[in-house]
């Protein structure tokens, strides 16, 4: 009866975060649509800003919430870094695998006309570059003593991210073409303002955000719960069962943009993400932990550069983003699980 409880409570956690999604994205292409920006800013700067909020918060509540409550600072850093490390591992591995998945599945339902990515692969080359950048020297500065040397990492992560966002908004301005999305959701519950004001669409990101984190976060209580029961340790729940629960918006997300052949969206949002956790949620762990970083992590570092590194690879021999790189990707997530479980 317990597991059937909270198994049905996880299925439904699921199915609010997938609608929830749904009408975040919304929300977001008529901001971007507004602002007249491309589907590259809009998926890997707008929409990442608002998902990445669940891990964002889950690693400062860890160490933070240590601290206030006195209880064991070294279980709340190891969550702290076993999140911070975990998210751009989930993102680079799972999350492009399941969207690899669903463009294979929504080919075979004939949602879709062919399997490769309709997008620009040059973005998607400067995205995982940018990704390398920050992310290799992160983590390399484990093995820095010195403070100063490791608040100068720092500041080279904020100050690439905002780089980052500067040169993605002036090259979508720059080959930016009219999309006018699908209508604005909230007009379906409010239809008597008859057009998407600003103010509206504002007000959808807004509910959809606060639903977003509400039920991300009933969603990793419920992960946290069956955690306990098969006695997984802090640090491999944060490192796997965590980052699955806090990225799956991103998943979700790319995979309703990829079902409307909206590709550069899709894959922009899942980057976009990596970049955002591998420079701002990086230097916060940097900054608030001791940024020791143990064999199991460097372990799971080593694999997310090795796979953005073949990733790389693959697109620029084939200037396109073939399916099978995607698929592919999802090889090393299941490599770390075989790697924790033995």
């Amino acid at each position: 009866m317990f597991f059937l409880t909270h198994g049905t409570l996880v299925l439904i956690y699921i199915v609010l975060i997938i609608y929830t999604c749904n009408f975040f994205t919304n929300a977001i292409e008529h901001l971007g649509f507004k602002l007249k920006l491309g589907n590259s800013a809009t998926g890997s700067i707008l929409a990442v800003i608002g998902t990445s909020l669940p891990e964002t918060v889950i690693p400062l509540v860890a160490i933070f919430g240590a601290v206030l409550l006195k209880t064991n600072i070294d279980v709340g850093e190891n969550v702290a870094l076993g999140a911070i490390i975990g998210s751009p591992f989930m993102l680079n591995t799972f999350a492009l695998f399941v969207l690899g998945f669903f463009v294979f599945v929504f080919y075979i339902f004939k949602k879709r006309k062919k399997t490769d990515l309709s997008l620009d692969y040059k973005n998607v080359l400067r995205d995982c570059k940018y990704f390398l950048f920050a992310y290799i020297p992160a983590i390399l500065s484990t093995f820095l003593n010195s403070f100063i040397l490791k608040y100068v990492v720092v500041f080279y992560l904020i100050a690439l991210y905002f780089i980052f966002v500067h040169r993605t908004i002036i090259k979508s301005k720059e080959s930016y073409t009219e999309q006018k999305p699908d209508k604005l959701m909230i007009l379906k519950i409010l239809p008597f303002f008859g057009e998407a004001t600003l103010f509206l669409v504002l007000l959808q990101i807004f509910l959809s955000l606060v639903s977003l984190i509400v039920f991300s976060h009933l969603f990793v209580n419920e992960i946290e719960i069956f955690s306990k029961i098969i006695n997984v340790s802090p640090l491999i729940l944060s490192l796997v069962i965590t980052p699955f629960a806090t990225e799956l918006p991103e998943c979700v997300n790319s995979v309703i943009w990829v079902k409307s052949s909206k590709d550069d969206l899709a894959v922009a949002n899942i980057l976009g993400g990596t970049i955002f956790q591998a420079t701002i949620i990086v230097a916060m762990g940097i900054l608030f932990t001791n940024w020791k970083l143990d064999f199991s992590i460097m372990i799971n570092a080593l694999l997310v550069i090795l796979c953005v590194f073949l990733l790389i690879l693959n697109t620029f021999l084939n200037k396109k983003v073939k399916l099978f790189s995607l698929i592919f990707c999802g090889l090393f997530y299941f490599l770390y699980l075989i790697y924790l479980i033995y």
